[in-house]
């Protein structure tokens, strides 16, 4: 009889530490982890490595548990999952070997199902090294007695999550003790019942979003260094806020996004306070309706500095009214976007109203450089021809069409 062939030499082991660990870094884990060829390889390589980094879609629980828990370093660097139903079973367990980890960033993704949203347990808040979090599709669970905050975090992402019952200032605890944070994204964030009185206040924040389909009451506090807003609520305005009020917390943004049901607000001709630094606005609205172009001029009016103005227009059956052109020039006042520069407009419906403010702005703004149209030019009859023989302010000023097959 021949002699069984030995063992393959584990040619792996033999290879210098640093270059091994290149090798495997680079190994697909699902395949590592139930490869017995390399599962020594692998329980050293992870046991060994001083920073943990993990990012998995849809993982069997299996290839977690092969890693997570036999991890002996100090830090997780990044922890990132799609949770779907079979590892929603054993995402407890995760965050609470993450817990005593010094895990920086955590991103766990639930699935949007009829069965809702699958519980995260308590262990998230003693995560308390987080620089970077972000939720999808999960209930929060409520916050611990003595919660001592993020000291370091510094970017929040909530999307679709559902806060406890009596957790209507849990939010706000959260915001204000997290002091480094500086990046705040809240997305169908469910409340149990609205929070008039809970102040969204964070004095080192540079980037607010806040997208929701109603008025929650949210009210905005100090925020210095706020650069960016964005804020998007799709139904109606409520709680008897100050809508004037509500904007001036963000006189000092360099950019400003804005959706807001403004037919359901007072409109004023001009606002109490001045976007001193608003260089970039960005307007989702209509043009068949008076409340909203009247609301763009009232924009005007406060924003003597902005260079670069996108308004994308929501698609409407019919125009009820009619801006004219000898009527939007009423609305025109000396120094109006002396500095603008850039305009485009998206989702062209070609409705007389949009056509007349195109015009507008073309023969008044007189540093205009760029008209960008986001239309197909389809005709010599098409309306946006009209645009193209009007007169200019500005020599340099070009028309742009973003032509569609």
């Amino acid at each position: 009889m021949e002699p069984s062939p030995s063992a393959a030499p584990d040619l792996l082991s033999s290879l210098p530490e640093d270059l091994r660990d290149e090798v495997l870094i680079r190994l697909d884990l699902r395949d590592a982890v139930r490869t017995s060829a390399l599962s020594r390889a692998w329980r050293h390589f992870w046991k060994s490595l001083s920073v943990l980094s993990l990012s998995l879609s849809f993982p069997h629980p299996s290839v977690v548990d092969s890693v997570l828990p036999r991890y002996t370093g100090p830090r997780v660097s990044r922890f990132a999952v799609d949770v779907d139903e079979a590892s929603a079973g054993r995402i407890d367990d995760w965050v609470v070997a993450l817990s005593r980890y010094s895990v920086e960033s955590i991103c766990i993704h639930g699935r949007p199902a009829e069965s809702g949203h699958f519980n995260l347990h308590s262990s998230i808040f003693s995560c308390d090294r987080l620089v970077s979090l972000e939720l999808r599709h999960c209930n929060i669970p409520p916050l611990p007695v003595g919660f001592a905050g993020f000291p370091l975090l510094e970017v929040l992402m909530l999307y679709s999550v559902e806060f406890p019952a009596n957790g209507e200032n849990q939010l706000e605890t959260i915001i204000r003790q997290s002091p480094l944070l500086h990046a705040l994204t809240l997305f169908a964030v469910t409340i149990p019942t609205d929070c008039p009185n809970s102040v969204i206040q964070a004095p080192n924040l540079h980037k607010l979003a806040i997208f929701s389909g109603n008025d929650k009451g949210w009210r905005i506090g100090e925020m210095p260094c706020l650069e960016y807003a964005k804020i998007e609520v799709m139904l109606y305005w409520q709680h008897g806020h100050d809508f004037g009020g509500f904007l001036a917390q963000f006189a000092h943004v360099r950019k400003l996004a804005l959706f807001w049901p403004i037919s359901d607000v007072d409109i004023v001709d001009k606002l109490p306070f001045n976007f001193y630094n608003l260089k970039d606005l960005k307007l989702c609205t209509h043009f068949t309706q008076m409340d909203p172009i009247l609301f763009i001029f009232t924009l005007f009016r406060s924003c003597h500095n902005l260079e670069n103005l996108t308004i994308a227009i929501l698609l409407e059956d019919d125009q009820d009214i009619e801006a004219s052109l000898e009527f939007l020039n009423t609305q025109w006042s000396d120094g109006m976007c002396a500095n603008l520069q850039v305009v485009q407009m998206i989702d062209i419906n070609r409705l007389p109203n949009e056509i007349s403010f195109m015009k507008l702005i073309l023969s008044k703004a007189k540093l205009l450089r760029t008209l960008y149209v986001d239309g197909c030019l389809y005709s010599s009859n098409d309306p946006l021809v009209e645009i193209l023989k009007c007169r200019r302010a500005s020599d340099q000023a070009r028309v742009l069409f973003k032509v569609k097959n």
